[in-house]
């Protein structure tokens, strides 16, 4: 766990720098990016539907749908949408919108696990605390870990969501279990 922990601030220290000049960078953020198409359907009751957003190296986050339950682990969208009083809730539509802020790479795994799994999962996520930044693929990765449709997906102390976004990948295209779809709704 310490060697994750450094390893995380020694990749923070690294990146910082660039975060911090790229405002002076010509054209940075200064345009907006295309509107996304989304047509996603919304989580069924008993669907666990991963979110990685992909739209840098490593990866910019990881969230994750139990029905219509989120967790967003070390993420900003439940506070930044509650600042809007006519906000209804979270929903697999806006969560989708709000990650393409950073860009339009953005995945979306579906599973339909047992109903023992699916409750294992929503209670992983009901019981799950608060989560560092740069440990959100962390959190999701770990939520998931050990169970069925998740064989190989184990727990970890440090992970990015691209390379989570690849475990799951390989769980698509090897066990049939799942699908991927991008955020027009087309398979990944």
């Amino acid at each position: 766990m310490v060697r994750a922990m450094t390893y995380a601030l020694l990749c923070l220290m690294l990146l910082a720098p660039g975060v911090a000049r790229a405002q002076e960078t010509s054209g940075w953020l200064r345009e907006p990016l295309p509107a996304a198409s989304i047509h996603l359907a919304e989580p069924d009751a008993d669907e666990i539907v991963v979110v990685i957003n992909d739209n840098a190296l490593g990866g910019n986050h990881a969230g994750l749908f139990a029905g219509n339950l989120l967790i967003d682990p070390a993420g900003s969208y439940m506070g930044m949408r509650e600042r809007d009083k006519a906000w209804p809730g979270p929903s697999l539509a806006d969560y989708a919108h709000y990650q393409t802020t950073d860009g339009p790479k953005v995945r979306f795994y579906r599973f339909r696990p047992d109903t023992q799994t699916f409750k294992t999962i929503a209670s992983r996520m009901r019981d799950a605390g608060p989560t560092p930044p740069l440990f959100c693929a962390v959190t999701v990765q770990n939520l998931l870990a050990g169970l069925a449709p998740f064989p190989g997906i184990e727990s970890v102390g440090f992970t990015t969501p691209s390379a989570l976004g690849r475990r799951l990948d390989t769980l698509v295209r090897q066990g049939g279990t799942g699908e991927c779809q991008r955020l027009d709704g087309t398979p990944c």
